[in-house]
C-alpha cells in the first residue's frame, strides 16, 4: 500500500512518499495525484475560530478540490469536544453534536461538509497523549496540577497517541466503518485521579487541593469503534502514562 504525506516542511515517515503543501495557499497543492483514502489529521494553527476553519472546513474543501477525483473514503480527525455535555453521562455516536463551543461548532461544520461530499469516517478522539504530547505530565511534575477539595467526579476521556493511529486505519480501510466513531480508551476516568496517579508515578509532592467549581465533563463510550475489531494497546492512562514513565 502507497501511501503519502503532506505537510508544509516535506517532513516525511518512513515507508512513505512527502508532499509539501499548505492548506491556506491552493496553488501549493496543485497537482496532486489520485488517492483511494484521503486521512485529515490537521491540527489547528491556532486557538481562534479562523485557525479551525482552515483545519477543518477551508483546508480539507482545497485538498479535495486538488485532487482529480474524489477519494473512495475520507477520514477527518474529528474531537468528542462536538459533544456538548458536561454532567458527567455518557456519550455515544448517536449522541447530539451540540458544541458549547464556537470553535467546536466549526469542527461539526467541517463533519458535514465532508459528509455531504462524499464517503466519510469521522474518528472524534479525546485527550490525546503519548510521545511528543506529554503536557499533563510535565504540569504534574512542576507541581502546577491540583485536585478538588469536594471530592466530585470532574470525568475526563483520553487515549494513546498509538491507539489513536489504529483507530484511524480501522476508519479508512473497515469495509463496514459508519459515519461516526468516538476513540478513547476503555475507562473514562475522574481528572483527579489521573493527577494522583500522575503525580504517585513520578515520584514527587503530592497535588495541592483547591476548590473546583468547573463542569465535571462526560463519558465517552467506545463500543463502535470496539466492535470493528479496534483493540487499545492501552486500554486505562495507567498503562500509556506507565509506558512514558518507566
Amino acid at each position: 500500500m502507497a501511501v503519502t504525506t503532506l505537510n508544509r516542511s516535506g517532513r516525511g515517515t518512513e515507508g512513505a512518499s512527502s508532499w509539501i503543501g499548505d492548506l491556506a495557499d491552493s496553488a501549493t497543492l496543485a497537482g496532486l495525484p489520485e488517492f483511494d483514502v484521503v486521512v485529515f489529521t490537521t491540527a489547528p494553527p491556532g486557538r481562534d475560530d479562523a485557525a479551525y476553519r482552515l483545519a477543518y472546513t477551508d483546508g480539507p474543501a482545497r485538498v479535495l478540490d486538488a485532487l482529480p477525483s474524489l477519494p473512495d473514503r475520507m477520514v477527518l480527525t474529528s474531537t468528542t469536544g462536538v459533544y456538548g455535555v458536561n454532567d458527567g453521562s455518557w456519550v455515544d455516536e448517536s449522541s447530539p453534536t451540540e458544541p458549547t463551543r464556537s470553535s467546536a461548532a466549526v469542527v461539526v461544520e467541517g463533519e458535514r461538509r465532508l459528509w455531504a461530499t462524499g464517503p466519510t469516517v469521522v474518528v472524534r478522539p479525546a485527550g490525546i497523549y503519548g510521545p511528543g504530547r506529554n503536557r499533563l505530565l510535565g504540569r504534574v511534575a512542576a507541581g502546577e496540577e491540583a485536585v478538588s477539595t469536594d471530592g466530585t467526579p470532574r470525568w475526563t476521556n483520553r487515549i494513546h497517541r498509538d491507539d489513536v493511529v489504529a483507530a484511524l486505519l480501522v476508519a479508512a480501510t473497515h469495509p463496514s466503518a459508519p459515519p461516526a466513531l468516538i476513540a478513547v480508551d476503555n475507562e473514562p476516568s475522574p481528572r483527579d485521579d489521573v493527577i494522583r496517579y500522575l503525580a504517585d508515578r513520578l515520584g514527587g509532592p503530592q497535588p495541592a487541593t483547591v476548590d473546583v467549581s468547573s463542569p465535571t465533563g462526560k463519558r465517552c463510550h467506545n463500543g463502535a469503534l470496539t466492535a470493528l475489531g479496534w483493540t487499545p494497546q492501552y486500554p486505562t492512562y495507567r498503562e500509556g502514562y506507565a509506558a512514558l514513565t518507566p
